[in-house]
């Protein structure tokens, strides 16, 4: 298995973990100790440090102190998993996912569905979207439940069967699609850059499209949710 490879398994695995976990489990494992974020491929280049650092460790050091250190490391299972030359079936976002088929869609230039995309982004990324999730359907006791289905283009958010809110993922850009007047003239004061998207059938109810690329469109998008909300 070769280092892309690698990151794929474990986003998937991180995914998987924080879900049954229902928290981000992002900096949790030993080998987040050697993480680097500004580099890319942080996890597989993490993990690959943390097993060179364990291997020293069992050379110099007792069975029982290199047990130690293994502690929060995958499991031999998972580490067995890692060595073979193709990833088994896992999920992403409750989609089935297999990076090597991802991959060869990926360089087929196929239409990769949101799962997909997901699963292949960065932790950036996945931490933004898990921010706008938790803000779409976190609602006060007794009012109306926001619904999270997500599809093959990506995940609408409706209330009473009426769309709040679509997040789609084009290449590596984050977008929310939200009910809101484009031509609005709250909105075109050059603080919120946005592209009306209501020429195309999928965004005809949330024609509103907002780039989430960074703290500050963030920090904008989430205001525009409580603005909807």
């Amino acid at each position: 298995m070769n280092k892309a490879q690698l990151q794929g398994m474990l986003d998937v695995q991180k995914w998987h973990d924080s879900e049954v976990n229902h928290r981000d489990m992002c900096g949790t494992y030993a080998f987040c100790a050697y993480c680097d974020k500004s580099i890319s491929m942080p996890c597989a280049t993490a993990y690959e440090k943390a097993n060179e650092a364990m291997t020293a460790n069992v050379e110099q050091q007792p069975k029982k102190a290199a047990a130690t250190a293994q502690v929060n490391m995958p499991t031999p299972k998972k580490r067995a998993a890692a060595k073979k030359p193709t990833v088994e079936q896992d999920s992403s976002l409750g989609k089935k996912f297999n990076y090597d088929k991802v991959m060869a869609k990926k360089a087929a230039r196929k239409s990769l569905t949101f799962a997909e995309k997901y699963a292949l982004s960065s932790d950036t990324l996945k931490d933004r979207y898990a921010k706008l999730q938790a803000a779409l359907t976190d609602t006060a006791k007794g009012e109306a439940k926001i619904k999270s289905r997500i599809s093959k283009q990506c995940d609408t958010y409706r209330r009473n069967g009426e769309t709040v809110a679509k997040i789609t993922i084009i290449g590596t850009s984050l977008r929310i699609n939200l009910p809101l007047d484009p031509n609005a003239a709250e909105f075109n004061d050059g603080k919120t850059p946005h592209i009306d998207m209501g020429h195309k059938k999928v965004y005809e109810e949330v024609p509103f499209q907002f780039k989430v690329n960074s703290k500050l469109g963030l920090k904008r998008a989430l205001a525009l949710i409580e603005l909807i909300k």
